[in-house]
């Protein structure tokens, strides 16, 4: 029996895998092994005007327009108000972006690629088209065993849901509480996420964490954690696309990958769909993808150099820079330009 034929299928139905197929119209196939916002490994932080674009807006928990930096004894606010960040329900968001998509969703593991077909728990089924959203593993582009953490190209993060109400975003850089990497706290309207990350891959944080929130008189209501690269990575594997963590597009030092995730995929869908409608060749359509992602890549090198200064530079060097980017004329120049990087804009197109 043949397989069943789609015009697309995309791998991986979190953000990345979402804004791609939001972007599909035509037979579209979308796999993921968990049922789409079930299964969150990120603070779910991101740019107000994110949500806003996509018509998500109910998604939003808390609006935040301070930033605390605090940098051992040190500590710096930032006025975000020219950009407000958000954070977001994971379940709702995701729930929305899936009611926009056209596609047929399935959840089943995928077990094995080869050529046009994929083998699932449900059954093989093809198409000429293959993108891959599923995470930093990589699932299609990396083979079936996916990436292996390797030290300097992973981050680790693990943050736990606490009880904490705050009403801004904090961001603390202690090298007595990780070494190598750094916190933050993200209100999330009742309560906060609390995290550590470590930019050298180490995993086994739980203690680390633990001590940290006994010593804010709190406790972890449950943990979730998760690998995330820290660089750049192919944008293309043969003949498949690769968005999102699969592609290594989570941004260095902030570890954002939500934004990247959603700006990329929702390009790589529309270059699908022009080869689906015969616009471009599938070669041409891999090729303009490169070259998009390329654009981006200087960047991503500034970040990671930041991310490696964060790392090795001396404590009190690292509180002086936090203050000065605090500061007029820094502030204005760096912020909306970060905080609008990868900006799509209300009809959802790249600026």
């Amino acid at each position: 029996m043949a397989a069943p034929e789609y015009d697309a299928i995309v791998v991986g139905a979190s953000f990345a895998g979402l804004a791609v197929a939001r972007q599909l119209r035509g037979r579209v196939l979308l796999l993921d092994r968990h049922e789409v916002g079930a299964v969150q490994t990120s603070a779910c932080g991101t740019p107000l005007w994110v949500p806003q674009a996509l018509g998500l807006a109910s998604s939003v928990l808390q609006v935040h327009d301070r930033l605390t930096v605090r940098a051992g004894s040190h500590t710096v606010t930032y006025d975000l108000s020219d950009v407000p960040f958000c954070t977001f329900d994971y379940k709702a968001f995701c729930r929305g972006l899936l009611a926009q998509c056209a596609v047929r969703f399935l959840r089943t593991p995928v077990v094995e690629i080869s050529a046009n077909e994929i083998r699932t728990g449900e059954g093989t089924f093809s198409a000429p088209i293959v993108v891959d959203c599923s995470g930093w593993r990589g699932v299609l582009v990396n083979g079936v065993a996916g990436a292996q953490p390797a030290r300097g190209r992973y981050t680790f993060g693990l943050e736990a849901l606490t009880k904490v109400d705050d009403d801004q975003l904090t961001f603390f850089i202690d090298r007595a509480i990780v070494p190598r990497g750094l916190g933050w706290i993200f209100p999330v309207g009742t309560g906060s996420l609390i995290g550590i990350g470590s930019y050298a891959g180490v995993s086994k944080l739980r203690p680390l964490l633990e001590r940290y929130l006994a010593a804010q008189g709190t406790h972890a209501q449950h943990y979730h954690g998760t690998y995330f690269p820290n660089r750049l990575g192919a944008a293309t594997v043969g003949r498949l696309f690769a968005v999102g963590d699969a592609a290594g597009q989570c941004l260095p030092l902030t570890a954002e990958g939500i934004r990247p995730a959603l700006f990329f995929g929702a390009e790589c869908g529309k270059i699908v769909q022009r080869v689906l409608d015969s616009g471009v060749t599938l070669d041409a359509g891999l090729e303009i993808y490169r070259a998009l992602v390329e654009r981006y890549r200087r960047a991503y090198r500034i970040l990671q150099g930041v991310q490696w200064l964060t790392v090795h530079a001396p404590q009190r060097l690292l509180a002086a820079v936090t203050a000065l980017a605090a500061r007029y004329p820094l502030l204005p120049r760096w912020w909306p330009r970060y905080g609008q990087f990868a900006y799509f804009g209300t009809a959802g197109t790249s600026a």
